[in-house]
């Protein structure tokens, strides 16, 4: 059921995102006054049609791993156009029109992400004070100064009134080389004190990468307690006899008494007997657990599916901030902005080898965070389908042939030069970044499929 589910959540956030994308197209296609043909959800074989009193075919495909519309055109040789019609072409339209159709596809899945994010912010944002509970000894924080109970207030000059504020500002750090610049202080007050955090083509080789945790912070909540507080149904915690409510209490001999030790055990134990203590209504139980493999070949970590029971945050913790529709909208352009930034900056450092590409997900990862967002509520759900909206229009603007980035690309040269790009050129074009983008496919669905 849980696969059925995710696979069932996956069509439904790619669904909305590729139809809001090509419904983008499609409108200012309309408005420029060019004929659509076909107006296609997926690929392949049409499960479902509908002819429109314009023409227009609307069809759901088979293979749902993108859209197309489908305009009329008279470089397509199928295509019956005429002096009479010839107005209706899409190659027939002026340099502007082009640019602005091309491009509508990712300024839709921008204002998808702007309407979805200015909802959120209008209803309100909760989140955790920033403050400082635990800083592991000989970590880059403990050295540079950092102690329990002292709030993160920016990070590198960027305001941080919550957990989430710091892990974001961290994140832009990946694969830097230099310092990152932690300023402390308190609500109450305008007294400011920064601290230098050196850093070393950080986290450059990392898969889902802990920010925080690497600088050997944690924020906003005590430290997590080694209680069980979930379990994956038939995984190797739930095998071996582990319950919900069990507190871990020693493994292979060693005490532990952080959530952190008992996931740092477990990872470094693939495919290992794990001889394991848990206390049970105030008694000791002795179980052997195996963590199952996880990861690539030679990078292999130990899983036992297990989830920590998550203490109560006090209320004092809590940040509310609540902001009326100007405020709302302000913020949702500038958090889409900062996104966008943030996904064509990670790119780049990926490609200069900064940040690992084990970080590229394919459709199968899509299916499970969208299914776990939507476990933990509609909400949730919802800031993920804005998140995947940017990072679909920002993929588009790619200058990839194929990608609206590449259309993007000749419809510019041919308002600089006043003629096409050559139509040999196009297509020799088209097929390198078909293959480009295909191998991409490839490779983020090899991580997803190494990562299960």
């Amino acid at each position: 059921m849980q696969v059925l589910f995710s696979i069932f959540m996956a069509l439904v956030t790619l669904g909305i995102l590729v139809t809001i994308h090509e419904y983008g197209h499609y409108w200012v296609a309309r408005r420029c006054g060019v004929r659509v043909l076909r107006f296609a959800v997926g690929f392949g074989r049409p499960l479902a049609t509908r002819v429109d009193k314009h023409g227009t075919e609307f069809a759901l495909c088979a293979i749902p791993l993108g859209g197309y519309v489908k305009m009329l055109d008279e470089r397509d040789e199928s295509q019956d156009v005429s002096d009479v019609n010839r107005h209706e072409s899409f190659n027939a339209q002026p340099v502007r029109n082009k640019l602005a159709i091309v491009s509508a596809g990712p300024a839709a899945n921008f204002l998808l992400a702007i309407v979805v994010l200015f909802g959120l912010f209008l209803r309100g944002e909760t989140g955790i004070a920033p403050i400082i509970e635990v800083v592991a000894p000989g970590s880059v924080a403990f050295d540079a100064g950092l102690s329990q109970g002292q709030e993160i207030v920016a990070v590198d000059g960027e305001p941080t009134q919550t957990v989430a504020d710091v892990r974001f500002a961290l994140l832009k750090r990946l694969g830097d080389t230099g310092t990152i610049e932690v300023a402390i202080g308190s609500g109450l007050s305008d007294l400011r004190q920064s601290y230098s955090l050196p850093i070393d083509r950080w986290l450059g080789g990392a898969e889902a990468p802990d920010p925080t945790r690497a600088l050997g912070l944690t924020l906003g909540i005590p430290p997590l307690k080694p209680t069980i507080g979930s379990l994956v149904s038939n995984g190797p915690a739930m095998r071996a006899g582990f319950i919900v409510g069990d507190d871990i209490i020693e493994a292979d001999g060693r005490e532990v008494s952080t959530w952190f030790q008992w996931v740092d055990l477990v990872r470094a134990r693939p495919g290992e007997l794990l001889d394991v203590t848990v206390e049970r209504n105030g008694m000791p139980v002795k179980l052997i657990v195996v963590p199952d493999r996880a990861g690539r070949s030679g990078a292999e970590v130990g899983s036992v599916g297990m989830g920590v029971a998550m203490p109560e945050i006090p209320a004092d913790r809590i940040r509310r901030q609540g902001r009326n529709p100007l405020e709302a909208m302000m913020a949702a352009v500038e958090r889409t902005y900062a996104l966008t930034v943030f996904t064509f900056e990670s790119m780049w450092k990926m490609i200069q080898g900064l940040i690992s590409t084990k970080n590229l997900s394919g459709p199968i990862a899509i299916a499970q965070v969208a299914a776990s967002t939507a476990e933990s509520g509609f909400t949730t759900w919802l800031s993920f389908l804005a998140l995947l909206s940017i990072s679909l229009g920002a993929i588009n603007l790619l200058p990839i042939p194929v990608l609206d980035g590449g259309h993007i690309v000749f419809h510019s040269l041919e308002g600089l030069l006043g003629r096409p790009v050559p139509e040999q050129i196009q297509m020799m074009s088209y097929q390198v970044g078909l293959l480009a983008v295909f191998t991409l496919m490839v490779f983020a669905i090899y991580n997803d499929v190494a990562r299960l």
